[in-house]
């Protein structure tokens, strides 16, 4: 099926029309082609209103009473404009791997993976569609070290080949979400670093329901699990936008995991922890994060255990956790 969505007319179009922007932002001044990348998503909030609804929802409900209609369009408006910046870095980003400028990457807080790392037990680092998150693993590799990404395949094949490469440059692996578990697990025995992201919507199947913006957000549990079997240290880590081509990661201090030995009660609030700690990211910079996804769509309270992440694929989750041991 998906050898046969490669070669769709759909898919061909949305691929060459992805490499043409991608080698016109790379081949472009870099003044120009920042103010390309803004320009691009100002008519991205223009015309795609289906987006800037979800958008300018996300934000009414994720800071009531402390912004006007005005400030929160204005908000709106930069975040279109930081993901038209964060395609423009992504489409540039081998100048990092020909070696910038030091100044073009500050990391705070480096040396809390290195400790981490020392441990032997692996790091888990934890982190959001926030700023151009792409690039996070690229400069772990040329920082700290190489690093497995967990991710999702794209729809499009074609595509999902393309960012692929980008994301395993410099030594990087990619680890796909459907056979997640037990290679995470075999990466920290080893003593290495994994990222996942944390902050989009899960099927309540397999999350938990913790508060995200004083909001019920399905939120997935693996990681805590993860962290809970594995001994794994929990670090969260963001990358800000200083400005044109320069960039600060931050390294956030490590996240204590519970175990009480309450698996359901610890596996909640050990995600409810992870889910606080992006939070706080977020919170710093709202307008770097990836507001036009539907994060709320859950319709169940906030749950003290585990719920209905017992059943399909959270059991499963449980179980080759345990398996593995």
């Amino acid at each position: 099926m998906a050898e046969r969505s490669r070669w769709s007319p759909a898919a061909l179009l949305e691929w060459g029309l992805v490499v043409c922007l991608a080698r016109t932002f790379a081949w472009l001044p870099e003044s120009a082609a920042y103010a390309l990348g803004e320009a691009a998503g100002r008519l991205a909030y223009r015309i795609d209103g289906r987006h800037r609804a979800i958008t300018l929802e996300n934000l009414t409900r994720a800071f009531p009473g402390t912004s006007s209609p005005p400030e929160v369009e204005a908000l709106a408006r930069a975040v279109f404009e930081n993901l038209g910046r964060t395609a423009v870095d992504v489409a540039r980003s081998d100048r990092l791997l020909r070696g910038s400028s030091p100044e073009a990457v500050r990391i705070d807080g480096l040396p809390r993976l290195q400790e981490a790392r020392r441990r032997g037990k692996g790091v888990l680092m934890i982190g959001a569609h926030f700023g151009p998150w792409e690039l996070l693993s690229l400069i772990a590799s040329i920082r700290y070290e190489p690093v497995h990404v967990v991710a999702r395949p794209l729809d499009n094949p074609r595509l999902d080949d393309m960012l692929t490469a980008l994301r395993e440059r410099g030594g990087n692996r990619v680890i796909l979400k459907r056979d997640a578990i037990l290679a995470i697990l075999q990466a920290l025995r080893r003593g290495e670093t994994v990222g996942f992201m944390i902050d989009q919507h899960i099927s309540e199947k397999d999350g938990v329901v913790v508060p995200f913006f004083g909001r019920p957000a399905s939120t997935v549990f693996a990681p805590a699990l993860i962290a809970m079997r594995s001994g794994a240290a929990v670090l969260p880590v963001g990358i800000i936008r200083e400005g044109r081509g320069r960039y600060r990661v931050r390294v956030a201090p490590e996240v204590p995991v519970r175990r009480s030995g309450d698996l359901r009660a610890d596996l909640v609030e050990n995600t409810a922890r992870f889910t606080a700690a992006i939070e706080a990211l977020i919170r710093a910079h709202p307008d770097h994060w990836f507001w036009v996804h539907r994060r709320w769509k859950t319709q169940l309270p906030l749950d003290p255990k585990l719920g209905t992440g017992v059943g399909g694929q959270g059991s499963a989750v449980v179980a080759a956790v345990s398996d593995s041991a």
